[in-house]
């Protein structure tokens, strides 16, 4: 008797391994403009990831910067 299977993978769980392929390519090439420095994989990551989730381009100094504190006038 033949049977078949059926996948429980949603059609959308593909896109999370799509993103991560995306980001680590895009770590790769901040490494690479960087000269292959080592010792900065966290911070490319992160700059990567902020570029391909929220549109805006950070690089790994920006990304160990605090956030500057504004003076409200009054």
């Amino acid at each position: 008797m033949k049977t078949s299977t059926v996948s429980t993978r949603s059609k959308t769980t593909r896109a999370e391994p799509i993103l991560e392929d995306a980001i680590r390519l895009r770590a790769y090439e901040l490494y690479a403009r960087r000269g292959m420095a080592e010792g900065n994989a966290v911070q490319d990551w992160l700059a990567a990831e902020a570029e391909l989730l929220y549109g805006h381009s950070a690089t790994p100094a920006d990304l160990n910067q605090k956030p500057s504190r504004q003076v409200r006038q009054a």
